[in-house]
């Protein structure tokens, strides 16, 4: 299927979902392999790190139905995430990986539809990472059973974007990983 093609289907959706609510599973597949596909395109033209930087807060916003990660009309970018958020009250923390318990309750809400994100908060960037629908995983570098995710690095980093992988694949350690919820 061409792109201008996947593009029209996109948008029709998305205008269905805006009238019924939530987007269905089929529509976030679609939405978040498309936002995939993108990325990895602006990544191979990308001319600086500052490139490709509003993706993440586009992946939370699109594959959930949600429209508040953006700042002037404008995605904002994936360090200004934990920020925008903490100043805000329409997110809420569930708390820190490696509580088992933390990341059961994430992986559940994301199963049931609500938006989810999980944050390095001991990273000066504040990388963020997208719950997305799955199950819980066993993981050895965690010790823990992990939810699953979509990653979208930056241009600059040599790690390549993923969806439907567990969080361990997005930071070797648990701690200072936190979760939130959108209420």
């Amino acid at each position: 299927m061409k792109f201008t093609g996947l593009l029209f289907i996109i948008s029709v959706m998305s205008f269905l979902s805006s009238c019924s609510g939530k987007p269905t599973d089929e529509e976030k597949k679609i939405a978040i392999e498309t936002i995939l596909e993108e990325y990895n395109e602006c990544v191979a033209d990308a001319e600086s790190n500052q490139d490709c930087k509003t993706f993440t807060a586009r992946a939370i916003c699109e594959y959930n139905g949600i429209d508040d990660l953006k700042k002037d009309g404008q995605y904002i970018m994936y360090n200004e995430i934990y920020d925008f958020i903490k100043a805000g009250d329409s997110w809420k923390s569930l708390g820190f990986a490696p509580d088992q318990e933390v990341m059961k309750e994430a992986q559940d809400l994301a199963n049931q539809g609500y938006a989810v994100i999980a944050i390095n908060t001991e990273d000066k960037h504040k990388f963020v990472v997208l719950i997305v629908k799955g199950e819980l995983s066993k993981s050895g570098k965690w010790d823990a059973e992990v939810p699953s995710c979509a990653a979208f690095f930056p241009a600059s980093s040599s790690l390549e974007a993923f969806i439907n992988k567990t969080i361990n694949y997005a930071w070797s350690k648990p701690e200072g990983v936190e979760f939130f919820v959108k209420r």
